[in-house]
This record gives structure tokens, C-alpha cells and sequence, in this order.
């Protein structure tokens, strides 16, 4: 289901990509231009999040004193925090989930694109892909032990430069030039975004993971520090300090699985949610959120009043 949905997506992601790669004329900035522009169509869902989680720390006082009236009786306490919840507009079961989909969606999606630059950025046909796949000699494998079915391009990429004489008759001059040139622009820093770093020797292409691991890291820890300060009883919770980890320690385990290209995407990715959450926090930051909340009840309690005062001025007239 996951790769129905990730062609179907990968799609319009490659239309983008592909317009951005030829105004770039950089594979990286198109990479990264893309996973900017995509932050900012889900930044609606991320605000309604940061809004929703410093409400939450408002509540956490009124649903602690429930817990404290009806301790030993969980089942009151669910009923009352529920209650408590609906009085205040409160979905909790809501919070972060759309953001966390539509993350998802999209992740999918770029990495569909990522993973075919070929056919996303050149446009080529899956026709003319297979053709320069055999004429390179790129075998298709689908065992345990290596499925390079979803990343055949990256290694048409990585074999062009020492093979390009048996595809003369395969591509035409201007197809030839494009792959050419996309060739030499797959690489940052004298990395080749084409090789998968080996997590059992040593290299260059290690930078590619710990860059990884240590932008998912900075992202994670800045998320604790602000949930302990929102809302300390988590602190207590042990399963909040293993989380914190799990994420960059994933970030690290995947980038050693894929090509280096796909880790590029993921540092870009890290750093830019990390830049995003340290604004959204100080901008929607729990005080301000509340004493706004506070402000607009105010207005909406003295309106009822004034609409009651009027309504029984004209009674009594």
C-alpha cells in the first residue's frame, strides 16, 4: 500500500523537482527548495499544533486537581477530563495527528522522487531507463541480503561515468548531455550522493549519517526540553527519555540502508523542522498563547453580558 501511495505521490513531486532542478541548475538546492516549500504548506497544520499543545498546558492544572478529587477511581477521572476537554474545545486525541499524516504523506512522496532522479528530475521513460539499466549491465536484485529494485537509478548514476561508451547508441546526444550533467551534479562536498555508506568501513560517506543522526538529535532534545518545561510530570515518565533518542538513533540506522542522496534529503529535512520549531515555539510560546485565549474569553464573556444587559433594557421598555 505504502509504495502505491509513494509513486502516486512521487508524481507531482517530480513535476516540481524537476522545474526547480532546471531554474537551479543544482540538484541539492532543488532538494532543497522542495522540502522548504513543502514545510510551508503544512506549516497551517504545524501552528494548529504548537496552539493546541500550549492550550494543553493550561488544562494540565484543572485535569491534575481531577485527578487529585477522584484518585482511585480512573474511570471518573476519564469521564471528568473528557467533560473538562469538550467544555473547552479541547481535542487531545487530535493534537499533532493531522501534522504527522500529512508528514508522512509527504515524506513518501520525496523520497519516491529521490530514490528515481532519472525519471523525476530528466523526465526519461521507464522504457528508455530499462534500456540504459541493461546497457550498463544493472542487474535487477530482489534477495535478502540486497533489493536494489526502488534504488536501480542511483546505480545507472554511479556506473554512467566509467561506462558512458555503451550507451551511445542507447541515447540520444541531448539525453546523453542531461544524464551527463546530472551526473556530475550528484555530488556535495566531493561526496557521491550515488553510494550507500557501509556501515562496516570507514569512509567520507559516514558524514551522511552523523549529520543524520545529530540534526534528528538537536530536533529531539529541543522537543523534550520543551515538554518538560510545559509540562513536568512528564519528566517522570520514562518512556519520554527513550523517544527522545529513538528518532535520531533511526535517523542514523536508515541513512546507513540507503544511498547518500536520501540522507541528504533527511539532514535537509531535520534542520529545517528544527529552524521551525524553535520559531513556532517562541512566536505561539504556552504565555503567549494563554494570555491571548484569556483576552479573546474576555471579550466573548463581556459581549454575553452586554447582549443579556440589552436584551433586558428592551423588556422592560
Amino acid at each position: 500500500m505504502f509504495e502505491v501511495i509513494e509513486k502516486f505521490l512521487a508524481v507531482p513531486f517530480g513535476w516540481v523537482l524537476s522545474a526547480l532542478y532546471n531554474l537551479t541548475g543544482s540538484y541539492i538546492l532543488a532538494i532543497a527548495i522542495l522540502t522548504l516549500a513543502v514545510r510551508l504548506l503544512i506549516l497551517p497544520a504545524s501552528i494548529s499544533q504548537q496552539k493546541n499543545s500550549a492550550k494543553q498546558v493550561r488544562l494540565n492544572t484543572k485535569v491534575n486537581k481531577i485527578k487529585t478529587k477522584y484518585a482511585g477511581n480512573q474511570q471518573k477521572i476519564q469521564e471528568e477530563t473528557q467533560a473538562l476537554y469538550q467544555r473547552e474545545g479541547f481535542g487531545a486525541s487530535n493534537m499533532g495527528c493531522s501534522s504527522l499524516l500529512i508528514s508522512m504523506f509527504v515524506m513518501l512522496g520525496l523520497y519516491g522522487v529521490i530514490r528515481t532522479p532519472i525519471s523525476s528530475v530528466l523526465n526519461f521513460s521507464n522504457e528508455l531507463i530499462e534500456k540504459i539499466r541493461v546497457a550498463l549491465g544493472i542487474v535487477i536484485e530482489t534477495g535478502k541480503k540486497g533489493n536494489n529494485t526502488r534504488t536501480f537509478q542511483l546505480e545507472i548514476l554511479n556506473k554512467f561515468s566509467e561506462n558512458k561508451e555503451a550507451l551511445t547508441d542507447v541515447l540520444s546526444a541531448e539525453q546523453f548531455s542531461a544524464l551527463e550533467t546530472l551526473r556530475e551534479k550528484f555530488t556535495i562536498f566531493g561526496i557521491d550522493l550515488t553510494l550507500t555508506p557501509d556501515s562496516k568501513d570507514p569512509s567520507i560517506l559516514w558524514l551522511i549519517p552523523i549529520l543524520a543522526g545529530l540534526t534528528a538529535l538537536a530536533s529531539s532534545v529541543f522537543m523534550y526540553i520543551r515538554q518538560r518545561k510545559q509540562n513536568p510530570e512528564m519528566a517522570k515518565n520514562p518512556t519520554m527519555g527513550c523517544m527522545t533518542f529513538m528518532s535520531p538513533a533511526m535517523s542514523l540506522w536508515f541513512t546507513f540502508m540507503f544511498p547518500a542522496g536520501v540522507g541528504v534529503y533527511w539532514i535537509i529535512s531535520n534542520i529545517i523542522s528544527f529552524v521551525q520549531q524553535v520559531v513556532l515555539t517562541n512566536i505561539y510560546s504556552p504565555k503567549k498563547v494563554i494570555a491571548q485565549q484569556m483576552v479573546d474569553e474576555t471579550v466573548k464573556r463581556r459581549s454575553r453580558e452586554n447582549n443579556v444587559k440589552r436584551r433586558v433594557e428592551n423588556e422592560n421598555k
